[in-house]
């Protein structure tokens, strides 16, 4: 649901939003984990968001976390479950099959973005709590 929309809104508005309001949610799951214990090392960006700067941008400044870009990145998910079928038909030992990417390159959080996106953030809540469960 897009809240806030004026005759001035475009296109581009509404993608930026989207992508937004999915860092939003990905926040709030982060909260989660880290309320109850969890110790969060490491973000590391793969599948085809890994492509876009824009949203690595948007999502370290909201998570208020550096994103670590590994080398092929974009394929990270078959190149995993080509690992995966590896290992089932091989019998191979994990760590000698499962080793870790380098880094290709890290976006840190934007110091005005995320001050802006923190405020934001709260209204997000405010609007999500107050529609969750309707419709």
């Amino acid at each position: 649901m897009f809240v806030g929309l004026t005759h001035a809104t475009t296109r581009g508005d509404l993608g930026r939003a989207v992508l937004e309001g999915v860092a939003f949610a990905l926040a709030d799951g982060q909260r989660a984990l880290l309320a109850c214990g969890t110790r969060i090392e490491r973000v590391t960006v793969i599948g085809g968001g890994a492509r876009s700067r824009v949203w690595g941008r948007i999502l370290a400044s909201v998570l208020d976390r550096p994103l670590h870009y590994s080398h092929g990145g974009e394929l990270g998910p078959a190149f995993g479950a080509a690992r995966l079928a590896r290992l089932a038909v091989d019998g191979e030992d994990a760590a000698a099959v499962c080793t870790a990417p380098a880094i290709e390159a890290v976006i840190e959080p934007d110091p005005a973005l995320r001050a802006r996106y923190q405020e934001q953030s709260e209204a997000f809540r405010s609007v999500y709590l107050a529609l969750k469960g309707r419709g």
